[in-house]
């Protein structure tokens, strides 16, 4: 679900949105395929010819420009700043009128990423300046909400989460109010049961690209407390706890869930997560449920987007140590 914001003060334009994906991600599906999801009507070739290319050259000095069908070129901006994961900036020209373009990237969340647009300086328009503004609001209000769709279509690509042939078979819902997440993996359920609860989590959950565990601690006793840090590619650090409610090794754990900092859309509130590990011909099938999230359905969206990249990571640590034993 795409949540933006716009706001017009003076000669400025900010915008605001959130998208499902870290931001090294964001920030590469910004620069690097922009012409996936651009409104191909937003040009400025004097040429009229169809966009074939959107280039930012990735570096200080670097030229922002659209390229035709035809071939023609039509430069839009140069770049001023260029931090991939954080921050982009351009002196941005199209129509030879120079103003200021700022595109940041921050992380509010593992896997969630607000980006946030300033442009800048439409006093450079004279006694069109509000008009330009205005215009240029409503532009960036269109295109950057193509992005944050274009970001969910994709759904995490196997370079940033577990592999796809992994994600294939997992499958994950909500209501918004419950998650339910399973798939299958080819392990016994002791083996899976000990993957979960112990500190071997910090060796499989996660991917360097999207975010790795930290700092795991487990005392596995109803009452027993567990904690842990997401640790982002970019040094955020995001720390999580709980409450065993339910230890029934191998098959069954019941622990309370909660972010030591203000989730986006959930806050720390509590959660419940029930993991069940059934035996079957092939190793073990893990079901997840996820219960709390009382209607906050974007909140349940993107765990549920969560679940799919974890039990991915997990049976991809299980059949890679399966491999190894062969």
């Amino acid at each position: 679900m795409v949540q933006s914001t716009s706001e017009t003060t003076g000669a400025t334009v900010r915008q605001s949105v959130r998208v499902p994906a870290e931001p090294a991600r964001a920030f590469r599906t910004f620069t690097a395929a922009m012409r996936e999801w651009w409104n191909p009507a937003v040009s400025a070739n004097p040429t009229k010819s169809p966009i074939a290319q959107i280039v930012i050259e990735g570096r200080v000095g670097g030229r922002w420009f659209e390229r035709g069908s035809d071939g023609s070129e039509c430069e839009w901006a140069r770049v001023l700043a260029w931090e991939p994961g954080e921050r982009l900036a351009a002196d941005w020209k199209p129509d030879g009128n120079s103003t200021t373009l700022e595109i940041r990237f921050e992380s509010p969340a593992p896997r969630a990423t607000n980006v946030t647009l300033v442009h800048r300086g439409f006093e450079s328009y004279g006694d069109r300046a509000a008009r330009m503004r205005d215009m240029h609001d409503a532009v960036w209000t269109d295109l950057l909400g193509r992005f944050a769709r274009f970001i969910e279509e994709q759904h995490a690509p196997a370079s940033d989460s577990a592999p796809a042939s992994h994600d294939a078979h997992v499958r994950a819902v909500t209501d918004g109010d419950t998650i339910l997440a399973t798939t299958d993996l080819a392990a016994a359920p002791e083996r899976v049961f000990r993957a979960l609860t112990s500190r071997e989590t910090e060796q499989w959950w996660g991917a360097p690209e999207t975010y790795r565990i930290a700092n795991w601690q487990s005392e596995l006793d109803v009452g027993g407390a567990w904690s842990l840090v997401v640790v982002t590619p970019d040094g955020g650090k995001f720390p999580a706890g709980g409450t065993y409610l339910a230890v029934e090794a191998p098959h069954r754990v019941v622990l309370t869930r909660h972010y030591d900092f203000d989730y986006p859309e959930l806050g720390r509130r509590d959660t419940t997560v029930t993991y069940r590990i059934d035996p079957i011909s092939t190793g073990s099938r893990i079901t997840v449920r996820q219960d709390g999230f009382a209607g906050l359905r974007v909140a349940a969206d993107h765990h549920a987007e969560g679940w799919v990249g974890f039990l991915g990571y997990l049976a991809t640590y299980l059949d890679a140590e399966r491999g190894s034993n062969a």
